[in-house]
């Protein structure tokens, strides 16, 4: 019994942190595009962090190729090119906003009365690159 549940404890880890690394679909953000697909060959775009580990985006940009090619062999992958572009932010309004101005007026030092969390835990947590890397590549 033990060795089953140490097992299923085991495979669920292992399964749900595959699920953190493995690519996606471009949802707005971040993930691959089919830019072209015949049988054998695809070119792709894939949006990156543009400050990433090279040996974590070769994987990346050879699992989408395996996604959408078929999982059967690895893919030969030549870059087309590689851009640099903004990251897209969605603004969230914190306090309130006074006319038609840039200021605003809140209190944001001081955390909600059900949460323990202040202004500095908020925006660390909303820490994004502020470029994104496009690479447009070719797998065959």
């Amino acid at each position: 019994m033990k060795k089953t549940n140490l097992f299923v404890i085991i495979s669920g880890t292992l399964f749900i942190a595959a699920c953190q690394t493995s690519p996606h679909q471009y949802n707005g953000v971040t993930g691959y595009q089919i830019e072209n697909k015949t049988a054998t060959s695809a070119t792709l775009a894939y949006t990156l962090a543009a400050h990433s580990n090279r040996d974590v985006d070769e994987r990346k940009l050879q699992h989408a190729c395996k996604q959408v090619l078929g999982a059967e062999k690895n893919y030969k992958i030549s870059v087309l090119s590689v851009n640099e572009i903004m990251n897209p932010t969605q603004q969230e309004q914190y306090g309130v906003k006074l006319g038609n101005s840039r200021t605003t007026f809140g209190l944001t030092n001081s955390p909600d009365l059900n949460n323990s969390e202040g202004y500095a835990t908020r925006q660390a947590l909303e820490a994004r690159p502020s470029t994104l890397k496009v690479v447009r590549y070719h797998c065959n």
